[in-house]
């Protein structure tokens, strides 16, 4: 299982999660990264999962990453792109292994808040000021899309996945963080202030439920204009310096692909590099730049 956390408010949305692949031995100490960035036609946000684990079956793989191949190689509406997650999952037969498996959506769609899910259980549950209510996720296919209605009255809109999500905090607690997050005088200033609490959270979490949650951390934001980042966190709390990048695919394009090569370049420029030094050399040989695009494979690929 694991912990995931996904919100989103009017000017920011952020997603985060543990990093701890259970009762997979294969992924015994594999920091995983479960979140995926997403530019669709005609939004961006993150998604990130639960109870999809680190396989179908007996083949460990990164869920992020069947998720980047799932959408490669057609530039796709958001629901056009979580239709076609929820059939790849049918496939692949996420389901298979254990019940109840549901991956979350926040982000915009031309600058307004969306929050979508995408699950095998027939009811969620939403939690509000008014209490907790059930809604219906029912339908003829395994994997179902369940697109959360944000008038112009809801202010935040959380989802909490996993098996950690049974110790998450009242509505109270969300409705204050979020509050907090919204008088930030920065939109960079409320996803650290978001980042903070769900890396406190977590530990806390992961210190009641060790075997199914790690201390570990991993958060992601974006603004309702664009751009954004994201930090990894180490069990202690701390910020690690290796953050590594996200499975990110770009109206149907497998960004990673191109930029992962370019960032191993730069980070063998930066080897022995002191500051006050000349700048590292860009990667500029056009062998070496013909090389990575011929390598990029923007093909989908539903089963692993």
């Amino acid at each position: 299982m694991t912990f995931a956390f996904a919100v989103v408010t009017p000017r920011v949305a952020f997603v985060a999660a543990d990093r701890l692949y259970s009762g997979v031995s294969s992924m015994k100490g594999f920091a995983a990264t479960k979140i995926a960035s997403l530019e669709t036609a005609d939004g961006h946000g993150f998604i990130t999962y639960a109870g999809a684990g680190a396989r179908s079956g007996s083949k460990p793989f990164e869920v992020s990453e069947w998720i980047e191949r799932v959408l490669r190689g057609a530039d796709r509406t958001l629901d056009q792109s979580l239709q076609e997650i929820a059939a790849a999952a049918e496939e692949q037969g996420l389901n298979k292994h254990a019940p109840g498996h549901t991956f979350g959506y926040v982000g915009f769609i031309g600058g307004k808040a969306q929050a979508s899910a995408i699950t095998s259980l027939d009811q969620t549950r939403m939690q509000g000021e008014t209490g907790t209510s059930v809604v219906n996720a029912k339908g003829t296919t395994k994997f179902r899309v369940v697109n959360f209605n944000l008038g112009l009255r809801v202010h935040h809109f959380g989802i909490a996945l996993g098996s950690g999500a049974q110790h998450f905090p009242p509505f109270a607690d969300l409705k204050m963080i979020a509050r907090q997050a919204s008088r930030a005088k920065t939109k960079e200033a409320a996803a650290k202030r978001l980042s903070a609490w769900f890396v406190r959270l977590n530990r806390e979490i992961s210190a009641k439920q060790p075997a199914t949650v790690g201390p570990e951390a991993l958060c992601a934001w974006t603004f309702a204009e664009g751009g954004g980042a994201h930090s990894a966190y180490e069990a202690n709390g701390r910020r690690s310096r290796n953050t590594g990048m996200l499975p990110t695919i770009s109206k149907g394009f497998p960004l990673n692909q191109l930029l992962g090569p370019i960032w191993e370049h730069m980070q063998k420029q930066l080897i022995g590099w002191n500051p006050g030094d000349p700048p590292p050399a860009p990667l500029q040989d056009q062998d070496e730049l013909d090389a990575i695009s011929r390598a990029i494979d923007n093909r989908p690929q539903r089963k692993f």
